[in-house]
C-alpha cells in the first residue's frame, strides 16, 4: 500500500492541529448536519469530517460508517494533505495511491473519493470527504458544491480557534507545566494563569485598539452549600457551574477559577454591552442547573460584574480588574442574582 509522504511543513501542521484543541474530543454533533447534507446532496453512502495527526485520522463526524479513528497509514485522506485544496479520484482501483488500501479492497469497498482540505492557521489539518462504492465522474458543478459545503465546515471548525493569547501561552508550556497552570477541580485556568492571559490580552488591546471586556463572577451564598451539603457536594456543584460557564463562551474567550467560587472571564474583541448580553445568558443557564446527586431542590444563582476597556481612566489590566470587581460588589450589594456593568463613572444594571 502506498503511504503518502509527509507534508513539507509537517511540524507546523501538527502544531496548528494541537492549538485547535479538539483532536481528542469525541464525535461532535455540530458537524453531523454537514456530513448528512453531503450524503443527500451527492447521493453517496459515506461522508466524513476528519483531522489527521502524526499517527491517526480522527473522525469528528462520520455518516455511513461506524469509526472513531484509523491509523494514518490507512487513511485515504493522508494523500489529500499534500494538495492545495482538494483531491478527486473517480476510480480508486485504478489509482496506485489507493488500489490496495484496506478500505478499497475491503469494506466499505470504496471506489470513488473526493476530499476537500480543512485548515487551521493556514495549515492543512483535516479533510471533508465523500466516498461512493462505485466509480463516478465529478463535474465542475459537483466540485463547486463540495467547495461550498467545505466552506461551511471550515466556518464551523474556525469557531473552535482559541485566542492568540491562549496559543502563545500554550506554545510556551510543556505538558507538565500546563497541568500546573490548570485548576485541578474545575479544569479551568487557575488564578495565576488567567491573570497572565489577561495581561497579554490587555497588551494586545493597547496595540490593536480592539475592545476588551472582563466578567467577574461569584456564586451566590456558596458557603451555605458547603455548610449544608458538605464540601464534596460543593465541589460537584462548582464543577457543574464551571462546565456551564465554559459552554456559554466563544472558543476564543478565556475563563479561569479566580477564587473559591469566583471566576474571571476574558472576552477579547467584545464591547461591554455585548458582554452584558452574554452575562444574561450565563445567569439563565446557571439558574436552570439542577443537582440531583446533591439535592433535587438546590438552585444556584450568580452575581456578575462587568467592565470594559472603553472605560475612562484605565491604564492597565489591574485597573480593568478593579472596575469589574467594583461592579461585582455592586451586583451583590443590590441583591445578587444579577449583573452590573460599570462604564467608568456610570453603571448599567
Amino acid at each position: 500500500m502506498t503511504t503518502a509522504l509527509l507534508p513539507t511543513c509537517e511540524k507546523q501542521r501538527l502544531q496548528a492541529l494541537k492549538e485547535l484543541d479538539i483532536l481528542y474530543l469525541p464525535l461532535e454533533d455540530r458537524f453531523n448536519p454537514i456530513t448528512r447534507t453531503l450524503c443527500r446532496l451527492f447521493d453517496v453512502p459515506v461522508a466524513y469530517l476528519s483531522l489527521i495527526d502524526d499517527e491517526n485520522q480522527w473522525f469528528k463526524s462520520i455518516h455511513g460508517l461506524d469509526l472513531i479513528n484509523t491509523p494514518r497509514s490507512d487513511a485515504l485522506c493522508q494523500h489529500t494533505l499534500l494538495e492545495d485544496e482538494y483531491l478527486i479520484c473517480e476510480d480508486m482501483t485504478q489509482d496506485p495511491r489507493f488500489a490496495d488500501n484496506p478500505y478499497v479492497t475491503g469494506a466499505p469497498y470504496a471506489r470513488f473519493y473526493a476530499g476537500y482540505l480543512l485548515k487551521s492557521r493556514d495549515q492543512n489539518v483535516g479533510t471533508l470527504c465523500i466516498i461512493d462504492t462505485k466509480p463516478r465522474t465529478f463535474s465542475q458543478d459537483d466540485l463547486n458544491a463540495l467547495a461550498d459545503i467545505a466552506s461551511w465546515a471550515q466556518t464551523e471548525l474556525n469557531l473552535t480557534q482559541i485566542s492568540d493569547a491562549h496559543v502563545q501561552l500554550i506554545s510556551e508550556l510543556d505538558e507538565a507545566y500546563q497541568q500546573a497552570r490548570i485548576d485541578s477541580l474545575t479544569r479551568l485556568w487557575n488564578q495565576g494563569t488567567i491573570k497572565q492571559i489577561l495581561h497579554r490580552t490587555f497588551q494586545r488591546h493597547l496595540l490593536n485598539l480592539t475592545p476588551l471586556s472582563v466578567l467577574m463572577i461569584d456564586a451566590d451564598h456558596f458557603k451555605k452549600v458547603n455548610d449544608t451539603y458538605g464540601h464534596a457536594a460543593g465541589d460537584k456543584v462548582l464543577q457543574s457551574i464551571s462546565s456551564a460557564l465554559r459552554q456559554a463562551l466563544r472558543p476564543q474567550d478565556a475563563i479561569g477559577r479566580y477564587g473559591g467560587e469566583e471566576f474571571l472571564i476574558i472576552l477579547d474583541d467584545c464591547e461591554p454591552r455585548q458582554a452584558a448580553e452574554l452575562a444574561k445568558r450565563i445567569l439563565n443557564r446557571v439558574r436552570n442547573l439542577r443537582f440531583p446527586d446533591v439535592a433535587p431542590d438546590l438552585k444556584i444563582t450568580l452575581s456578575i460584574g462587568i467592565a470594559g476597556s472603553s472605560a475612562r481612566g484605565l491604564e492597565s489590566e489591574t485597573d480593568l480588574m478593579d472596575l469589574a470587581d467594583q461592579a461585582l460588589y455592586r451586583a451583590k450589594n443590590n441583591g445578587r442574582d444579577q449583573i452590573c456593568l460599570l462604564l467608568g463613572e456610570e453603571a448599567a444594571d
